[in-house]
This record gives structure tokens, sequence and C-alpha cells, in this order.
């Protein structure tokens, strides 16, 4: 190595010391005016492009690491990705994944914005993976619409849960579950 060579962002200032493994390290100034002391082998080799400013500037620094929002991104990857996580098994484990550009934060906030008050993430095709067009801002109640578990009904050309069924009909939802296990017709299990 000479003085003024240059790799990637740093240039070679001067010859520093040899540790006790004989390795070189020399004073390098970035392009961003810094200088550091490195290991010459880890510069010739491009593993150290620069001072650490590249590294430093490539991190998301969003701010809303502690939001509502951002939790709510990373529980959806722990979801799909982490087969440690208690959930892995309904999401990950059956094949739901997060698309790729939801990989990134800023991707996901750009698309979903904000968390509005009272509802969660919700995947409209149950069966489909975490992206833009399978993804809403759901209440509680529209969530639990939209499990695997639910048995729906169609009446008269409307299609509900039990549960809408019985909120609309005002028949208790056991009611209905037995009518079901009964076998009833719809019109005998939808009536007073």
């Amino acid at each position: 190595m000479k003085v003024g060579e240059k790799y990637n962002k740093l240039t070679a200032v001067k010859f520093v010391h040899k540790d006790k493994w004989r390795t070189h390290h020399w004073l390098f100034q970035c392009d961003c005016g810094n200088e550091k002391i490195m290991r010459t082998d880890m510069v010739k080799s491009g593993n150290s492009k620069s001072c650490g400013c590249i590294r430093n500037k490539d991190k998301i620094t969003h701010g809303m690491t502690n939001s509502k929002i951002y939790s709510t991104w990373e529980g959806m990857k722990q979801r799909c990705s982490n087969k440690n996580f208690q959930s892995y098994k309904n999401y990950g484990g059956r094949g739901i994944k997060v698309c790729n550009r939801w990989k990134k934060f800023k991707n996901f906030y750009k698309d979903m914005r904000g968390v509005p008050k009272g509802k969660t993430l919700d995947r409209i095709d149950n069966n489909g993976s975490y992206c833009k067009e399978n993804c809403r801002w759901a209440t509680q109640e529209e969530q639990m619409n939209n499990t695997r578990r639910n048995k729906f009904l169609t009446y008269k050309g409307k299609t509900q849960t039990i549960t809408s069924w019985s909120r609309e009909t005002k028949i208790h939802r056991n009611t209905i579950d037995y009518r079901v296990a009964k076998g009833f017709s719809v019109s005998k299990i939808l009536s007073f």
C-alpha cells in the first residue's frame, strides 16, 4: 500500500502500526472528510468501503421505531418468517409470506400510512400473503368475520358469517350453530 492510493471512498494517508498478528493498520481519509485507522486487508478486499458513513447513511432513520405502524410491520414479518414466533404455524408455517416490497419498512409505510384508531392489519384473502393488494386496516369485528374458522351461510342471495346472521336476526349464535349441526335448511336456521 502507498500513500495516496484510493480504495472505494478511502484514501491511504500513512502507515500507523502492525499488530501482533502482523496485520497492517493505516490511517485513511474518507471522502466524507473523516479520518480513521483501519486494517489494510479489510480496505483492499472491499469489506471496508468507507469510514462507516455509507453504513450509517443507509440505516433507516424514519424515527418510527416505537410507533404502532412499525410494531405492526415487525409483527407481520415475525409471523411469516420466525419459526420460533408463537403464531408462525398459522402464518409462515402455512405458506403466508410478506411481499418483497414490504420487506422494507418505508415501502410498507408508503402503502399503508398510519394505523387508523381501533383497526389492525388484516389480509382480505386469509390464505393470501401480505401485500398492498391483499391488506387493509380492519376493526376487530371485521377481522373476526375474516378468519378460517368462520362458517358462512347464504340466504336470499346474501352470504354472511354465522355471527353476522346472529346479529342481524337477533337469533343467538349458539342456536344457529345448533341448527346448522342438526342439518336444518337455511330458511329454518334463520327463522324465529
